[in-house]
């Protein structure tokens, strides 16, 4: 008997393989949950920034529709809809916002700043104070509140109380001693927007001048100083120091003045002509 093998080849045509699709997962809705930001602020220009002076005042809209939210520090205008406004603590501060709604959770995280410093520049187009013959300066000045990386236009400034240091020429004068508290200070005033490079914008001015000096020849060298508190408040709320801004004053032998505060700056010489800011 003859037996028959079949013996594959290359022609035998393989079984088809068939795979199987992955299966297509639906995504999440929270995954488009966010909260955007908008500053009141107009300025600085960045208005989606989560650093945030004091005081500022913030619009956080859900992505999803209303929501609930809550804030850890600060205020918010409402705790419920899909836009609220919330109003930065009145000392620096870590907030954490957080907003529930369509079934999802999102949470921001703002940076409250306080001023920082004080800046000053003589302004624009006025001159210097001075009394012919007599010694004496003045100068008026642009305020600014640093850092100018957010705005500080919901708070409010003040000088505080401080008293006068002399040497040399000023010892022993009505300079001697005197106090800040009955030359400006304790008065709050408002302040306003950004500049760029310089800070939030005090809305008022500041003079430095020293009054006539004419306490007597021979001059000599001499210094007075104002180590003066700034302080700032949010609203009606308690006041905080944040600066002290030195009001400098000196003369030499030649009965010449200058003034200096928080970076402007000022001078005349005894013989020079009277003249006003």
């Amino acid at each position: 008997m003859t037996t028959w093998k079949t013996i594959a080849s290359s022609t035998t045509t393989p079984k088809e393989v068939k795979t199987r699709a992955p299966a297509t997962v639906a995504a999440s809705p929270c995954t488009a949950a966010k909260i955007t930001v908008e500053t009141v602020a107009m300025l600085p220009t960045d208005r989606t920034r989560t650093t945030v002076g004091v005081g500022e005042k913030v619009k956080l809209t859900y992505s999803l529709g209303s929501a609930t939210w809550t804030a850890s520090k600060g205020t918010l205008t409402s705790t419920t809809g899909q836009t609220v406004t919330f109003e930065a603590p009145d000392q620096a501060a870590t907030v954490t916002i957080k907003a529930t709604g369509g079934g999802c959770t999102c949470t921001l995280t703002f940076t409250v700043i306080e001023p920082s410093g004080v800046l000053m520049e003589r302004q624009p187009g006025k001159g210097i104070q001075h009394t012919n013959g007599i010694p004496s300066v003045g100068i008026r000045t642009v305020i600014y509140l640093t850092p100018d990386t957010v705005s500080f236009q919901f708070i409010q400034i003040s000088e505080d109380d401080c008293p006068g240091v002399v040497t040399g020429y000023f010892v022993g004068t009505p300079l001697d001693g005197i106090r800040h508290g009955s030359h400006g200070a304790g008065t709050w005033v408002p302040v306003g927007p950004t500049i760029a490079g310089k800070g939030s914008r005090v809305v008022a001015n500041d003079t430095a001048q020293s009054g006539h000096c004419n306490f007597g020849t021979p001059y000599s060298a001499g210094t007075f100083d104002w180590a003066i508190p700034w302080k700032f408040r949010v609203g009606g709320g308690a006041d905080k120091v944040f600066a002290t801004v030195h009001q400098r004053f000196t003369i030499d032998a030649a009965g010449d003045m200058t003034v200096s505060k928080a970076g402007a700056s000022g001078a005349a010489a005894l013989s020079d002509p009277t003249s006003t800011y």
